[in-house]
């Protein structure tokens, strides 16, 4: 793809590109339906992959519990649909893809946080 015009059609548009990474804990608050029926969804789960960081046209993957159910979502990193994308918590990851965590149950799912309090509950979309 042309990078240039990628980057133009972000800018005009105000795309803003998520400063997400795999092993942070985040709250999607997705603009869902259309026009009267418009919501705002909440969605709260671990980045286990980062596809093309800081690029208009790279992705992240969020695993998370929606209606008792484990599930998976991908998301654009320029999504113009996020009212609110807030950092809950960071922890130490040492590999950019956190595929092993699906198998993982309970207390050997557990990571160590690295977040400072004053970096909790901010919006990564300010």
């Amino acid at each position: 793809m042309n990078h240039e015009r990628l980057k133009y059609l972000s800018d005009t548009n105000g795309y803003k590109i998520l400063p997400v990474k795999a092993g942070m804990q985040i709250e999607l608050h997705e603009k869902v339906g259309e026009w009267s029926t418009e919501r705002i969804w909440k969605f709260k789960g671990l980045v286990i992959k980062v596809k093309k960081p800081g690029c208009a046209d790279g992705t992240f993957t969020i695993r998370g519990l929606a209606a008792g159910q484990t599930i998976e979502k991908v998301y654009p990193l320029s999504f113009p649909k996020f009212e609110k994308v807030l950092l809950l918590d960071e922890y130490k990851t040492r590999r950019s893809k956190l595929y092993y965590i699906r198998e993982k149950i309970g207390k050997a799912a557990r990571m160590k946080s690295q977040i400072a309090a004053d970096k909790r509950d901010t919006d990564l979309l300010k």
